[in-house]
């Protein structure tokens, strides 16, 4: 084999170790499905903050709550009974709170969180099936800044086929500013209203090890949290409607 041929070869292998698992934003892994996604607006100097998943809610099926709140100091928040707390990531203003809950047969819509001290409010949930049952969340990260890009780090999987979140949070608004979703993922959740946005994008992982970054495309110029979180798939928990 000559020198040349040794070079290519050398340069492939290179190549496919540097290359990462590949994200997409259609679900051709088999993993989780996202069923719905509701929101809630904005609640000024509210000491709790209800969240419903809708009428497409059955047992069975994860629900994911992105608890947004803004101003003062960092209160205590109690969560609803058997939500389980994933990551709570804050800024001065802005603070991220993400939940999660295997809906049960008993459950009632809304569920609500309650603050120890008035904060405005808002958020959201997601609903999924097919996720794995008992401890469905594989991995996380958390981000925050003050002006710059939003982003979402990465996180390495240890599942394959796992869906990847990305929760963003700003007390930044100005029309036409906006951050949309960055590429390879779609918006499930994108609430732009003054004072403050947030939104929630999706993409999916074919196989296990590092994600990308998820980047807002505009700069901000106050204060920003972002959070990935990925979710391992399972059988089917219930038939998306």
């Amino acid at each position: 084999m000559t020198r040349y041929a040794w070079l290519a070869m050398f340069a492939v292998l290179i190549a496919g170790c540097n290359s990462g698992p590949s994200q997409t934003i259609e679900n051709t892994v088999g993993g989780p499905n996202v069923v719905s996604s509701t929101k809630t607006a904005m609640a000024k100097a509210t000491a709790s903050l209800a969240l419903g998943w809708g009428k497409k809610g059955q047992a069975g099926q994860l629900a994911i709550a992105d608890v947004v709140s803004y101003g003062g100091p960092k209160p205590v928040i109690t969560a609803p009974a058997d939500w389980k707390l994933i990551r709570d990531d804050s800024t001065a203003t802005t603070r991220q709170s993400i939940y999660w809950h295997t809906l049960t047969a008993t459950d009632v819509s809304p569920a609500t969180w309650i603050f120890s001290a008035p904060v405005d409010a808002q958020g959201a949930i997601v609903l999924l099936d097919t996720v794995a049952a008992g401890e469905p969340i594989d991995m996380t990260s958390g981000n925050t800044g003050s002006g710059g890009t939003l982003t979402a780090k990465s996180v390495a999987t240890t599942a394959d086929g796992d869906l990847i979140l990305g929760f963003f949070a700003t007390d930044f608004h100005l029309p036409g500013l906006a951050a949309s979703e960055p590429a390879d993922a779609s918006a499930l959740v994108d609430q732009e209203a003054a004072p403050a946005e947030f939104w929630i994008v999706a993409s999916y992982q074919n196989q296990q090890g590092a994600t990308e970054d998820m980047v807002g495309n505009a700069a901000q110029l106050f204060n920003w949290t972002a959070a990935q979180v990925t979710v391992k798939k399972g059988a089917a928990s219930s038939a998306t409607p």
